[in-house]
């Protein structure tokens, strides 16, 4: 598979087993974090709250009652909030660690298509820089280069 769009990065991300590892870490960084308890006493008042309003609900299925308490949860900006509070999100060391994953991937799309890279540009244009014909690149390596993770640091 060639990579040429940020769909396809994100499906290779997620089969490499990236995403499953970086979200075990951050919510492993959530639960160990100090916003745990007043988040979990918001969604208990919430939903409380919720089911004191609808005595009805007492009485219908576990799933309908468990519908209708997300409804209500999403109503509020809690999640948004312990997100928010999550510091791993921030750590230089944990963008890094996504940035060099998707890098890994994007190289290895490379060599697999004969597109080997040094340093975020293609072999053949290292090549052409070193012999004097730059400039001369295909639309293929361009739109792949340009996916290149290295020159977006003011993107995060």
């Amino acid at each position: 598979m060639s990579i040429t769009n940020p769909t396809q990065l994100v499906e290779e991300f997620k089969k490499s087993g990236e995403f499953d590892r970086l979200r075990r870490e951050l919510l492993k960084d959530f639960r160990q974090g100090e916003g745990v308890p007043a988040f979990l006493a918001r969604v208990e008042d919430i939903a409380k709250q919720k089911l004191a309003s609808d005595p009805k609900l007492q009485y219908m299925p576990e799933a309908t009652v468990t519908r209708e308490i997300m409804q209500e949860l999403e109503r509020y900006p809690i999640v948004e909030r312990a997100v928010a509070d999550v510091h791993s999100l921030a750590n230089p060391a944990f963008v890094s660690d996504v940035r060099g994953s998707v890098q890994k991937i994007l190289q290895e799309d490379r060599k697999s298509n004969g597109q080997g890279a040094v340093n975020g540009t293609s072999q053949a244009a290292a090549a052409r820089k070193t012999d004097g014909t730059a400039g001369n690149e295909s639309d293929g390596e361009s739109s792949a280069e340009s996916m290149d993770l290295e020159d977006d640091d003011d993107s995060d």
